[in-house]
C-alpha cells in the first residue's frame, strides 16, 4: 500500500472521528498530501475568520493510536468553503476531495 493510500486512510478516521464529536460538522474536504493529513471540516458551530483565511491546527503523528502522520485539521465556517483562502502549500479548492460521511 503507498503512502498516499496510508494518509487517506488516517484522513477517513479523523474525519469520522470528528463528526462523531462534533454534530455541527457539516462536510469534511480532504487536501491529498504524500506526508501530512490536510483535512478542512465545515462546522455551523464556528464563526468566520477575521481575516478570510484558513488556519488550521497542526498534529504530531501518533503511531500507537493509527495515526501514523502528522495532520493539520482547520474548521471554517460553512459560508468560507471556496471562499478562505488556504494555507500556502494545501494546493486549490479545487483539489479538495469530499470524505463520506
Amino acid at each position: 500500500m503507498g503512502n498516499k493510500d496510508v494518509i487517506k486512510r488516517q484522513a477517513e478516521k479523523l474525519a469520522k472521528a470528528n463528526r462523531e464529536a462534533e454534530p455541527t460538522i457539516s462536510d469534511v474536504y480532504w487536501f491529498p498530501h504524500d506526508e501530512e493529513v490536510r483535512l478542512i471540516e465545515l462546522d455551523s458551530a464556528v464563526p468566520r475568520s477575521p481575516d478570510n483565511r484558513v488556519h488550521p491546527f497542526h498534529f504530531r503523528p501518533a503511531p500507537s493510536q493509527g495515526l501514523p502522520a502528522p495532520s493539520g485539521v482547520a474548521l471554517i465556517s460553512p459560508d468560507e468553503f471556496r471562499q478562505a483562502e488556504l494555507p500556502e502549500d494545501w494546493g486549490t479548492w479545487d483539489q479538495a476531495e469530499k470524505l463520506a460521511g
